[in-house]
This record gives C-alpha cells, sequence and structure tokens, in this order.
C-alpha cells in the first residue's frame, strides 16, 4: 500500500487502510482458531494459517492435542515466529516463562496475575522502557480455569481506527512522547523501577504501530494538558 496510512496528515492513505481492515476484520471468533499437530513443530501449512491471522487480525488461537505441562511447548511455537529474546520479569522462572496460576502463599499471591481477581484491559510491558518493549506475546493454556478465566482481546489498530474516527485529536494527543507516566516503583524484591513515560500508540522503525495502555487509575500519571 503506498503513502502511510498512520501518517494522521494522510487521510487518503489511511481510508484505503481503514476500508481493508474493516473488510478483512473477523466477526467471530471461530475465525481465528487453528488447529495444529505440535505446536511445537509447525507444518508449512499450520504455520501458513497461523501467520495469515496474525497479519490480518494481530491475533491468532491455536488449538491441537499437546497437553503436555511444558513451558517449552510456548517458547518453541514463539521461535517458529521470531521471538527469540523473552521479557523474564522477576517472577518467571529461569527460562524466561511466567506460569500464570492462582498462588495461594510466595511472592506471586501479592500479584494480580496470579490470583483469581480481574484484570483491567491493559498491554503487558507498558512499564518498560522504548528499547524493551513488548511486541509480541505467546499465551499457552494448560489446564482452563474451573470457572472464569476468559479473556477480553482487541486488535490494538481497531483501537486506533475506532479513535480516530471519533476524532484524529485523540490519536495525536496518545501519540504525544509524554502522554502516559509510570511513576518510579520500589520493591524490596524487584528493586527501584525509574519512572517511564511514553506514548500511547507509537510507530516502530519498520512501520507497524504499538501501543502501550493501562486501565489502571493507580500509579498512571496522564499529561495534564488540554
Amino acid at each position: 500500500m503506498t503513502g502511510n496510512p498512520l501518517d494522521l496528515n494522510d487521510r487518503a492513505s489511511y481510508e484505503r487502510w481503514r476500508d481493508q481492515k474493516l473488510a478483512t476484520a473477523p466477526t467471530a471468533v471461530s475465525e481465528l482458531v487453528v488447529e495444529v499437530r505440535d505446536p511445537r513443530a509447525l507444518s508449512a501449512a499450520e504455520r501458513g494459517a497461523l501467520m495469515e491471522r496474525i497479519r490480518r487480525c494481530n491475533m491468532v488461537v491455536y488449538a491441537g492435542g499437546v497437553r503436555d505441562e511444558d513451558a517449552d511447548i510456548p517458547r518453541r511455537l514463539g521461535e517458529q515466529f521470531g521471538l527469540h529474546r523473552l521479557d523474564a520479569n522477576w517472577l518467571a522462572g529461569e527460562d524466561g516463562i511466567s506460569e500464570i496460576r492462582v498462588f495461594d502463599d510466595g511472592t506471586q499471591k501479592h500479584y494480580i496475575p496470579y490470583t483469581d481477581r480481574p484484570i483491567k484491559w491493559h498491554t503487558d510491558g507498558y512499564y518498560n522502557t522504548p528499547e524493551w518493549q513488548i511486541r509480541g506475546m505467546v499465551l499457552h493454556c494448560v489446564r482452563p480455569a474451573v470457572s472464569g478465566g476468559e479473556n477480553r482481546l482487541m486488535d490494538h489498530e481497531l483501537a486506533y481506527l475506532l479513535l480516530r474516527e471519533k476524532d484524529p485529536g485523540h490519536v495525536r494527543a496518545l501519540m504525544q512522547p509524554d502522554a502516559m507516566l509510570i511513576p518510579e516503583r520500589v520493591d524490596e524484591h524487584d528493586g527501584v523501577r525509574p519512572a517511564q513515560g511514553g506514548p500511547v500508540f507509537s510507530l516502530d522503525p519498520d512501520g507497524h504501530l504499538h501501543m502501550r495502555y493501562t486501565a489502571r487509575t493507580r500509579s498512571i500519571a496522564w499529561k495534564e494538558d488540554a
């Protein structure tokens, strides 16, 4: 596609991108699902089907018969899509992979992702530095929750599109380099995490749209201007 559809001054390119995005957007969850034999070793056809949905929707749901409780599954799946540099947060395992379940004891029980409490809408790593932004992730389900446990996911390009359709000024404001600030945090385990500001919407060097956001109201400072 010629032009830059994410340039707020390039209306024609944006409208072509918008129309194509809406025309190809899925209308049912079933459109996102791809059956795979073994996610650790995808066939060319399986990888192609997964990639088609990622390009179209920025997400895909893989389903298969491998039921092993093996952290190597999401790691090896990610490697087949170029995900080699893991963001090993301090609560992750030695392999950099986080086990998201309810913890009744230990440090994890103090953090919402490791409890049965709901988590507000967010992008992972919204507090990361620009050099260490999250640009892809794998969620691998070993055991479904007895009850609850649903995810509500949204294509960040559609979030951008809907805001721009409502008012391009919203997007312009959220692209300011100091739009959202995560204040400094001091933790006895994690040490000091310096304050980290940045935009909500930004463009990667290759031109792809990136989004960092959290719906939390605590520990977040929004730029105070009109």
